[in-house]
């Protein structure tokens, strides 16, 4: 292999019309090695053809053996350099001395012949050969009474003068046509080398890719294949290579998508008992088709590769944290729904999870789905309250490049696509806008979608779980939500219960979580004894997510006081509004005016959840944003209690 920056020359000529010590030394000082074959005519036609391009970049020659080589090798041949100011200073000696004289050259013209006549004062005739024949021809022609002196760059040539007894005078080629030459030389090697690496890299990039790729002209001549393409269209390279397109690829391209302007990607055949997707892309060039490129894939590899997306995308999050071992209760109802969510997770149906904001839908969701036969698929939940209208749709169903200002250029996948094989799972569903309600029906029904500004259909093979904390029935009959999406929904359909009526699990979670929180946690019975009287009295509006939230809290105080001695007192201090002295079991109501409707036990949690709300909003200045916190529930949640608190009130003064 050639060291970098070095280029190996081969002279071929015969030595005694150049100067070999110069041409070696111009080499040295521009890097290159130069090699001297003192060969012409038949000998140099045997020479070019073992020459290899691994150990010769550039071939220098002259004369008739410039033709000769180029003819005989694919190596590139650079001309010695000759010109008028070479011819002037081999002359100028014979100034004065000599009027006539032929001068002998080889196949074209010497530019500048005229200007070095004028400056010498001599008649210059140009005598002009292209072969050896015609060389001797020419010389035989010649009337020694009309040559002073015989003049030409050819040893060959020279000597036949000589022999026929005129005055010869080979011109030797000195520095200044080595130096030209061979920076010649060096340029077309560099292009040359450079010109082979890129070719290098294309066919290992060509190599290296799965696809098969298949190349044809204008007129549908295949006139590249590679290995892999050889293997999927069971067709060898030499039976492919020149062959009409239609013959290599039986029943892909008709007529007029052979040599179309337009890319078309997806194209599912069967070709030889193999499934093959196809791809064809034109190369235009100044707006004219002049060939095509198809990338072939084997279908088997697709799917295999798909079944790796899942995979990935699993181990980057698309997965489930909670089981149904997570969800710990005394209460009999929530055992009975473990039970039903046990029994749905062996089946694909639709699932809608109801339940107030905290309750433990998406706990139960993921508890389904790590029961289910799908449970080393991915899991993908989306909030539908928590993303824009306007983005929506291209997130769950994907789009395709340019759908809309700042899409991807290579398009996106939607959730649906990501969840394929997998669960998908709507949080929140009944705040999905009616423009996309019509919309998630359908790929509900098909099994299959249409990505937002696309036209190829994708199948899907999806499980989907909803949730939401709204009455759907009752947003059906108002006429925002359709009655078709909740029937194909509510297929299957689990109701979770509201923390105040799990009575039996309110003190066990707290405490537990509580103890998972502090450094050094006391005795159980010890907490269970001081916190169970306030923790039973709270409403819990915020449900099972507000508790968790007041017990880390607490633990992060405790974590940094010295001692504890009165774990009551610090809940009630901690609690932004603490617990009615009543016992939540059987309550001591106040008494009500008598316009106001009959007090249930409904409308009183519903009063009191109204109460602690506004408080909290009140304790943060009108901050949504701690104010949700404070009351552990979401801002979202927070906002539809608040619009839930105003209509009502409207209602009331109405």
């Amino acid at each position: 292999m050639l060291p970098q920056y070095e280029f190996q020359m081969t002279l071929i000529a015969p030595y005694k019309g150049l100067d070999a010590r110069i041409f070696r030394q111009v080499a040295k000082d521009l890097r290159c090695r130069i090699k001297f074959m003192d060969l012409a005519f038949d000998e140099a036609i045997e020479a070019a053809k073992r020459l290899s391009p691994d150990t010769c970049d550039v071939v220098l020659s002259r004369g008739v053996t410039v033709d000769v080589v180029k003819q005989n090798s694919s190596i590139p041949v650079v001309p010695i350099d000759f010109s008028a100011w070479d011819l002037l200073q081999a002359l100028q000696p014979y100034a004065g001395h000599v009027r006539n004289v032929a001068f002998f050259r080889y196949s074209t013209p010497l530019p500048g012949l005229s200007s070095v006549e004028k400056a010498l004062g001599m008649r210059i005739k140009e005598h002009l050969y292209g072969s050896k024949n015609e060389m001797h021809l020419r010389l035989i022609q010649l009337d020694p009474a009309d040559v002073e002196l015989f003049v030409a760059r050819g040893t060959l040539v020279c000597q036949w003068a000589t022999a026929a007894g005129f005055p010869t005078l080979e011109i030797i080629d000195g520095e200044i046509s080595a130096k030209r030459t061979l920076l010649e030389a060096v340029n077309v090697a560099r292009a040359r080398r450079s010109e082979r690496q890129r070719t290098a890299r294309f066919g290992a990039i060509l190599d290296a890719i799965d696809e098969g790729i298949v190349v044809y002209d204008a007129q549908g001549k295949v006139n590249l294949i590679t290995p892999s393409a050889e293997s999927l269209l069971n067709c060898a390279k030499k039976e492919a290579l020149g062959e009409h397109i239609r013959t290599v690829m039986p029943g892909v391209f008709s007529p007029g998508t052979l040599a179309g302007d337009k890319a078309e990607h997806g194209r599912v055949h069967d070709i030889r008992g193999t499934t093959l997707v196809i791809n064809r892309v034109p190369i235009l060039f100044q707006g004219q088709n002049v060939g095509t490129v198809c990338s072939i894939s084997d279908a088997r590899r697709i799917y295999k590769a798909e079944a790796k997306l899942r995979n990935k995308l699993k181990s980057k999050g698309f997965t489930t944290r909670y089981s149904f071992g997570d969800i710990r209760t005394r209460s009999p109802h929530v055992r009975h729904l473990k039970e039903l969510g046990v029994l749905y997770a062996s089946t694909d149906a639709n699932l809608l999870i109801c339940g107030e904001s905290g309750t433990g839908k998406e706990l139960f969701a993921q508890s389904i789905h790590a029961a289910s036969l799908r449970k080393d698929k991915p899991f993908v939940a989306v909030n539908c309250a928590a993303i824009p209208e306007g983005l929506l749709e291209s997130e769950l169903f994907g789009y395709e490049e340019g759908a809309f200002t700042g899409a991807r250029r290579q398009g996106k996948a939607g959730m649906f696509e990501l969840a394929h094989t997998g669960t998908l799972f709507l949080d929140e569903i009944g705040d999905l806008p009616l423009t996309l309600q019509g919309r998630l029906l359908r790929v509900l029904q098909e099994r299959e979608l249409v990505r937002v500004g696309g036209t190829q259909v994708i199948p899907l093979d999806v499980r989907v779980l909803c949730a939401t904390h709204q009455d759907l029935r009752q947003l059906v009959a108002e006429e925002r939500f359709r009655a078709d999406l909740f029937y194909r929904l509510n297929v299957l359909s689990l109701r979770l219960p509201p923390l105040r009526e799990r009575l039996e699990d309110i003190v066990d979670l707290a405490v537990s979580h509580l103890r998972e929180h502090l450094d050094e946690p006391p005795a159980e019975s010890l907490l269970v004894s001081q916190l169970e009287r306030p923790l039973l009295r709270h409403p819990w509006p915020g449900n099972i997510r507000e508790l968790l939230s007041l017990m880390e809290r607490m633990a992060i105080v405790a974590n940094h006081m010295a001692e504890v001695t009165d774990w009551e007192q610090l809940l009630l201090s901690l609690w932004e509004d603490p617990p009615l002295e009543e016992s939540p079991i059987t309550p001591s109501l106040p008494q009500e005016p008598e316009d106001l409707p009959p007090l249930t036990l409904r409308s009183h949690m519903a009063r009191e959840e109204a109460r602690f709300i506004r408080q909290a909003v009140a304790r943060c200045g009108g901050d949504m944003g701690k104010a949700a916190h404070l009351l552990g529930i979401s801002r979202m949640t927070l906002w539809r209690k608040l619009q839930g608190l105003a209509e009502t009130n409207a209602e009331h003064f109405e």
